[in-house]
């Protein structure tokens, strides 16, 4: 496998606009939900949710709301009604989240205040999830985001769509087109996106250069290993590995963290 390169990327960007910043998150949402990317994982967060006693999932780095839109009906606890989503970011998609809030019901619960991953208030409980959001993080943030969650006693899962294989390079230099053939379909509807993409086509060309840049940022089953060692006290244990997507040489990674009991 290539090594890991930390570049940034536009979505990161304090004075990114935040049409073209919530452009980027739609997109994303969409191309997460349309083809069902993180259902291979489905059954191990449910499992890690049964398993800590969780009855709150914290969402960090939401975005648009990610994977949710499907994740509700397939997490048995969530559809049940027994655990609750709480979904959160630094730079809240706060009409994409509002949208998921509403088709949602009471399952999701929109936290409007901006969070951080590195700073996650203590009044703000549950089962932490990171969604194609863990490689934003340098090492020593990743590990102290891990750490965090093992000081307070809460389970963790991150997951990650991209990897740094040729093939996700590959596929992120088609998607500015993907961009022009989805946006008509992106809900909510908004008339800056149609501007962003169409007549200044921003939006397109940023999700391919973070697109890269998240393949290329994306940490190995190796590393992640390596950035929770030493993080087993108390009986806190990890589970990390690849689901893969059908027959393609690619796949979810995850790592998964449990306090003991």
């Amino acid at each position: 496998m290539m090594q890991r390169i930390h570049l940034f990327e536009l979505e990161d960007l304090p004075r990114l606009p935040a049409a073209i910043r919530d452009g980027i998150t739609d997109f994303l949402e969409f191309a997460v939900r349309v083809p069902d990317l993180y259902r291979p994982v489905a059954p191990r967060l449910e499992r890690a949710l049964e398993e800590s006693g969780a009855s709150t999932i914290l969402d960090l780095c939401a975005g648009g709301g990610g994977p949710w839109m499907r994740m509700l009906d397939q997490l048995g606890p969530v559809r049940a009604g027994a655990v609750r989503v709480l979904v959160s970011d630094l730079y809240p998609n706060r009409s994409a989240l509002a949208r998921l809030r509403e088709l949602a019901g009471a399952r999701v619960e929109v936290v409007e205040r901006s969070v951080s991953a590195m700073a996650v208030p203590r009044d703000l409980d549950g089962f932490r999830t990171l969604f194609s959001a863990f490689h934003h993080f340098r090492p020593r943030e990743a590990r102290a985001i891990l750490a965090d969650a093992v000081e307070q006693g809460r389970g963790i899962a991150v997951f990650e769509s991209t990897q740094r294989h040729p093939l996700l390079l590959l596929y992120m230099l088609f998607t500015p087109l993907l961009v022009l053939l989805a946006t008509p379909f992106i809900r909510p509807f908004r008339w800056s996106r149609l501007f962003w993409t169409y007549l200044i086509p921003a939006i397109p060309l940023a999700v391919m250069f973070d697109g890269i840049v998240s393949c290329l940022r994306t940490y190995s089953v190796a590393e992640l290993d390596t950035l929770t060692r030493g993080l087993d006290r108390e009986g806190y244990r990890w589970e990390r590995g690849v689901a893969r997507l059908g027959p393609l040489p690619v796949g979810v990674t995850y790592l998964i963290g449990l306090p003991g009991r």
